[in-house]
């Protein structure tokens, strides 16, 4: 394929026509600079990530778009058979290390044992991704004080006592990748999942203070707010026509979010060289919902 330039380009020429010069793009070259700038700035190559709760829904997502951009993986997870399906499925898809870590993070008081048998198994860790979460979903006088404790401390608590785990050797490295999960819910609230609504919340206000005590480490803390995902929870929802319709009606873009598309590529952002400068950000992916 032929392109007109200008005179005075560099590039060889090819033949004149009238007052322009014809060069011959190469493509390949075009696709080598391409690569180029992935490779500087996008690549995950070299680095290993943890992901909690990665053994199915959007964990696994991440996972999987973190090793098919050159991350080995960690996948961190409480039934053993998620996360070892995960982690062959990505090791056979991807040609990434994986490594399958069985941890309950509501066992607070082993949660520095637990980073410590991460670092043994791995030898180093750059990227954090504090996935895990659980749902409780009914009207706010029915939930009982242990569904509230349980809600905050897996999505809240967990996020802040497994990050300060980590934060020595991130230090002792030069810096790392921190990536909360946040959601809509720390925009705003919706009806019957309270404690949900407050520890998203929560996680707004952790990442900012992380960002604020930590930054002068080299340490980049953010947070991936999605809205509704396109993940077997949320099939479960919508088995409620209105529910669904509830949903669906307030999504400007009319679809939910893909794991991998929507998720993972923003994660990879997040735990790449592009974000640097990104810094106790709260990015919502989440179809526009915020916005309207």
């Amino acid at each position: 394929m032929w392109f007109p330039f200008r005179k005075g380009w560099s590039g060889s020429t090819g033949s004149a026509r009238g007052n322009g010069v014809y060069t011959k793009l190469s493509f390949i070259q075009r696709s080598e600079t391409m690569q180029d700038v992935f490779s500087e700035f996008f690549s995950l190559k070299g680095k290993t990530a943890v992901i909690t709760g990665s053994g199915r829904g959007i964990g696994k997502a991440i996972a999987t778009m973190l090793a098919r951009a050159g991350a080995d993986v960690v996948i961190w997870d409480i039934i053993r058979e998620n996360a070892e399906a995960t982690a062959k499925e990505i090791t056979e898809s991807t040609g990434q290390k994986t490594w399958v870590y069985l941890g309950d993070l509501l066992q607070q008081e082993k949660i520095k044992e637990y980073v410590q048998d991460i670092l043994a198994l791995c030898g180093k860790v750059d990227i954090l991704v504090n996935n895990a979460g659980v749902q409780v979903r009914k009207p706010a006088l029915e939930i009982t004080i242990e569904e509230w404790y349980r809600v905050l401390n897996t999505h809240l608590t967990a996020t802040f006592l497994v990050t300060q785990a980590f934060v020595p050797h991130f230090i002792q490295r030069g810096g790392g990748k921190v990536i909360n999960l946040g959601s809509l819910n720390c925009f705003m609230a919706v009806p019957d999942i309270m404690p949900y609504v407050a520890s998203k919340m929560g996680i707004l206000g952790l990442t900012r203070s992380m960002c604020v005590e930590w930054s002068k480490y080299n340490i980049n803390v953010n947070a991936l707010a999605p809205g509704f995902v396109a993940t077997e929870l949320t099939r479960k929802l919508f088995e409620n026509p209105e529910k669904k319709e509830w949903v669906m009606k307030r999504i400007p873009m009319g679809r939910l979010a893909d794991p991998e598309k929507d998720l993972g590529c923003l994660a990879i952002f997040l735990a790449s060289k592009a974000s640097d400068y990104i810094n106790g950000q709260i990015i919502y992916s989440d179809g526009g919902w915020t916005a309207a």
